[in-house]
C-alpha cells in the first residue's frame, strides 16, 4: 500500500514533464486507476454501485456515469483500504510529508518551476492560469492534483501529529495547512479538530451536529463573509471572495430554474448551462439522484463504524461537499478513503478511559 499510496500523491506532478505532448499526457492520467486494483471487494459496494450506476444509466445521463467511474472503483476496494495501518503508513512517509510541504513552501516563495509554468500553459491543466494566482498570491499545491489535494494530505498528518503529541510538528503541519490555501479544506478541518481534540465530541451521535456546524459555516460564508471582505478591503487568499461568490451565483441560477419536481427526482441537465459542475456535493448529488438518492449516497459513506480517526476526516468530507465536487476527484477521494477507513493503533481516549476503570475494579472470586 505504500508505493500506491506515494504513487497517487506524487503522480500528478510526473505527469506534467509531458505537457509537451497532449497524446501520451491523456494516455496516461488513468495509471493511478491501478492502485485500487484487488482481488477482494466490497458485496456491499457492489450492490450500491450496481444501484447507482442503473439509476444514471436510466436516466440517460452517460456522461454522469463516467465521473462517477472512478468514485465507484474506490468504493469496491474499501477492503484493500481497510488492511492499512494507519500510523504505519504515515510512519514511513513521513520524509515524504516533509519534501512535499519544502517544495510546497518553495512554490510559495519564489513561484512555480517550468514544469508547473509548462504545464498551466498548454491548457492540459484542471483550471485556466488565473485560477493558480489571486491578488499576486501564488497558490502552492506541490506535488499533487490541486490545492484540496495538497491540502487534505497535510490535515492527514495534522491529525497524527496531534495524536501522536509531536507539538512542533503540529505546529508545522498548521503553518502547512495555511499554506496550501484550500479554503474549504481548512475551514473543514478546522471544524474537525475543534470537534475531536477541543470539544471532545466524536462520537456518532455527535456527528450531524458537526454536520450542522459545517452548515452553518457554509451559509456565513455566502451571506456574511462578503460584508466583512468589503469592509476590511483584506487581500489575502484566504480571505479572496470572488470565485467563492461565482460559485454561489452559479447555484442560485439552478435554483432558479429548476422545479420542486426536479429536487426529488433529479435535474435534467439538458435544459441548463452548465456542464454538470456546481462546486457543490450536495446540490450535485441532488441533480443526479434527487434528494432521497443523494441521502442514500451520503448515507451510505457515513454508515460505518465510528471512532476519533473516522470521525475527524468524515466530518472534513461533509464540511468541504459545501465547497466542491470532490467524488469526481479520484486523487482527493483516495485520501479520504485511507484516512476512513484505515485501522488505527491508537485507542480513543474514552475507550482508554473504560479500560482503566475496569482495571482498577476489584477482582470476584
Amino acid at each position: 500500500m505504500y508505493f500506491r499510496y506515494i504513487l497517487v500523491n506524487v503522480f500528478s506532478f510526473i505527469k506534467r514533464f509531458f505537457a509537451f505532448n497532449a497524446t501520451i499526457y491523456n494516455a496516461i492520467v488513468f495509471i493511478p486507476i491501478f492502485t485500487v486494483f484487488t482481488p477482494t471487494v466490497s458485496k456491499r459496494s457492489l450492490n450500491f454501485v450496481f444501484l447507482f450506476s442503473l439509476v444514471i444509466l436510466i436516466s440517460g445521463n452517460i456522461k454522469a456515469l463516467v465521473q462517477f467511474a472512478l468514485y465507484f472503483f474506490l468504493l469496491l476496494a474499501i477492503p484493500m483500504f481497510k488492511k492499512v495501518n494507519f500510523e504505519d503508513l504515515i510512519q514511513k512517509s513521513f520524509v515524504f510529508f516533509i519534501l512535499v510541504s519544502l517544495y510546497g513552501i518553495y512554490q510559495k516563495l519564489f513561484g512555480y518551476t517550468s514544469v508547473e509554468i509548462n504545464w498551466i500553459m498548454s491548457g492540459l491543466s484542471f483550471a485556466e492560469d488565473r485560477a493558480f494566482i489571486a491578488s499576486d498570491d501564488i497558490r502552492p499545491f506541490s506535488t499533487f492534483a490541486s490545492m484540496p489535494e495538497f491540502t487534505l494530505f497535510i490535515s492527514i498528518y495534522l491529525y497524527y501529529f496531534k495524536t501522536k503529541g509531536k507539538t512542533l510538528m503540529l505546529l508545522f503541519s498548521f503553518i502547512m495547512l495555511y499554506i496550501a490555501g484550500s479554503r474549504g479544506v481548512f475551514v473543514s478541518v478546522i471544524t474537525a479538530y475543534t470537534f475531536v481534540f477541543i470539544l471532545k465530541k466524536y462520537q456518532k451521535k455527535h456527528l450531524w451536529l458537526s454536520f450542522v456546524a459545517s452548515l452553518c459555516i457554509f451559509f456565513f460564508l455566502i451571506f456574511l463573509f462578503p460584508l466583512i471582505f468589503n469592509a476590511t478591503g483584506e487581500s489575502s487568499r484566504m480571505l479572496t471572495y470572488g470565485t467563492f461568490n461565482g460559485r454561489i451565483e452559479l447555484l442560485t441560477k439552478i435554483l432558479d430554474v429548476t422545479s420542486p419536481l426536479s429536487i426529488v427526482t433529479g435535474i435534467n441537465f439538458t435544459n441548463l448551462d452548465i456542464d454538470n459542475g456546481f462546486d457543490n456535493m450536495y446540490f450535485m448529488l441532488v441533480a443526479n439522484f434527487g434528494i432521497f438518492g443523494a441521502l442514500y449516497f451520503i448515507l451510505f459513506f457515513i454508515k460505518q463504524k465510528i471512532d476519533k480517526k473516522n470521525f475527524y476526516f468524515i466530518t472534513i468530507f461533509l464540511g468541504y461537499g459545501f465547497y466542491a465536487d470532490m467524488i469526481f476527484s479520484y486523487y482527493l477521494m483516495f485520501l479520504f478513503f485511507f484516512a476512513m477507513y484505515s485501522h488505527s493503533t491508537i485507542l480513543d481516549e474514552d475507550i482508554e478511559n473504560k479500560l482503566a476503570r475496569e482495571s482498577l475494579l476489584p477482582i470476584s472470586v
